[in-house]
């Protein structure tokens, strides 16, 4: 029996049916991101102070590790099954059978390693850090299907309650715990916490259970395109918590503590980004992969407002870093501004990796996916490498190169398959490039001329965004007038889901 999917349309799909339903699922998706990214860097904020850098730094070490392998654990399968038109249930039980075998496989190989892990990095505290961490692994499996299907229906409704739900509760403890003296132990727990939370109301809210059986020929079917969506999770993993391994073992869990804020500071708008147009992008062009014309013109539109919202964000971290790391978490993590900046430049162009590699796996082609990354992540990976015993700001250089040489290998297919590369991409944000630099020259010179404080950064910020905003109305900016249309639709589909 085939599993029915709300979002899934005919060839001949409806486009304006199709539009609003999209920017129904952008709604729920944008909300539940922001209320768990929110909330996750509130607590962030809150810890980084009672907190010691060393103690971010041990826990960066440990979730490297657990990083690693909770790709495994997905093997590339729920992403296969957002990916399908159909999915049956017997398609549904294999991935479950498969990624819990997995987890308690891998949380068992983690447990029995934790005192090598701990002997390498010189840190006794890393064995039973180790030990407690390593159960997310299985209970982030048993989520694995239902999170998937919701995603695949564009039900981020029901998402945005289990997410909301464990950011608070997670993050609560784990200031309950940072205040009665518990330490790193506090970050541990917070983690274990919210995969336990996350996991029991997925079940809740998708109301799925594993009715079907394990099947190999379901397994093979699904890890033709799953296997290569592992491979490159792999080495996209492998490329960001390098960085991580190389500091804590090149220098002490101190400086990759300022790196590690740094980092999730970035992180914060790049992982929201990614969220919205990962879930939404992948099912949303998937529908309409049959007809290229569409196809272009979604992903054409998707790049406008996201490159249009997105590249004045992290130019204006990168302006403001110093002042930005100071009020949120004290004088004594200034020595992460500096990595901010270059990290926070180095995610500008974002959306230009996220639409074309979603684009590449809406028409199913998850193996020229996986020659892309290929190509990146060993470049990537050696310039990581090479910089690693210069320190964090050598690191942070290597992270801007990459991001920026990955611009152009992703753009290739999309060029060869969609006749839309990089020329045309970029030719069609050259509106907001003009008017982020306007902005950031007004931000520069306010805070170049006012004392660096939290007011100078605040009128900059206020002083950059008047200015962005209303350029961009003057000239009706085609971005500005998209992000209107994509609005007026999300409030008449959330009225006529009310009526």
């Amino acid at each position: 029996m085939c599993y029915p999917h709300i979002w899934q349309l005919p060839t001949n799909v409806d486009m304006p049916s199709f539009e609003g339903r999209a920017a129904y699922a952008v709604l729920w998706s944008t909300l539940e991101i922001l209320a768990r990214y929110g909330a996750q860097f509130v607590v962030t904020v809150v810890l980084a102070r009672l907190l010691s850098p060393s103690d971010f730094g041990l826990i960066a070490i440990l979730l490297a590790f657990t990083s690693v392998a909770a790709v495994f654990v997905d093997s590339g399968f729920g992403i296969a099954l957002i990916q399908r038109q159909h999915t049956t249930e017997d398609d549904e039980a294999t991935v479950f059978v498969f990624g819990l075998y997995v987890g308690i496989l891998t949380a068992v190989a983690l447990v029995v390693a934790a005192p090598s892990i701990a002997g390498f990095f010189g840190q006794p505290s890393l064995i039973g850090l180790t030990r407690l961490v390593a159960f997310v692994l299985p209970l982030g499996a048993l989520g694995a299907v239902p999170d998937a299907l919701l995603t695949k229906k564009l039900d981020f409704r029901s998402r945005a309650r289990a997410e909301i739900v464990a950011s608070l509760c997670s993050g609560a403890a784990a200031i309950t715990l940072a205040m009665l003296g518990l330490g790193v132990w506090s970050l541990a727990w917070q983690t274990l916490i919210a995969t336990s939370l996350r996991t029991l109301l997925l079940w809740r809210y998708s109301h799925w259970r594993p009715h079907g059986r394990y099947r190999k020929d379901a397994f093979d079917n699904l890890f033709r395109f799953g296997g290569y969506m592992l491979l490159s999770r792999l080495l996209d993993t492998a490329f960001v918590r390098l960085q991580s391994l190389l500091i804590g073992k090149l220098f002490d869990p101190r400086a990759l503590g300022y790196y590690t804020l740094a980092q999730n500071t970035q992180q914060a708008p790049a992982s929201f980004l990614d969220g919205i147009l990962n879930r939404v992008g992948l099912p949303m062009l998937a529908a309409v992969a049959a007809d290229r014309d569409k196809l272009v013109s979604a992903m054409r539109t998707s790049l406008r407002i996201a490159m249009f919202l997105f590249v004045p964000c992290m130019v204006g971290i990168a302006i403001v870093a110093k002042p930005l790391i100071d009020m949120l978490y004290g004088a004594r993590w200034i020595s992460a501004a500096p990595i901010l900046s270059i990290l926070a430049l180095g995610t500008a162009s974002w959306p230009l990796h996220i639409l074309n590699l979603s684009a590449i796996n809406a028409l199913g082609r998850s193996d020229l996916f996986f020659r892309l990354e290929v190509v990146k992540k060993l470049v990537a990976i050696g310039l990581i490498v090479a910089a690693s015993p210069c320190g964090g700001i050598a690191i942070a250089w290597a992270v801007f190169g990459t991001s920026i040489l990955g611009v152009f290998i992703n753009t290739h297919y999309p060029k060869k398959l969609l006749g839309y590369g990089i020329t045309e991409q970029l030719s069609d944000q050259v509106a907001t490039f003009i008017l982020s630099v306007i902005a950031a020259a007004v931000g520069w010179a306010l805070l170049h001329w006012m004392p660096i404080c939290p007011i100078s950064m605040l009128l900059a910020v206020t002083a950059s965004a008047f200015i962005y905003f209303g350029l961009a109305a003057v000239t009706k900016n085609q971005a500005l007038l998209d992000l209107l249309a994509l609005a007026r639709a999300m409030r008449t589909k959330t009225s006529a889901a009310h009526s």
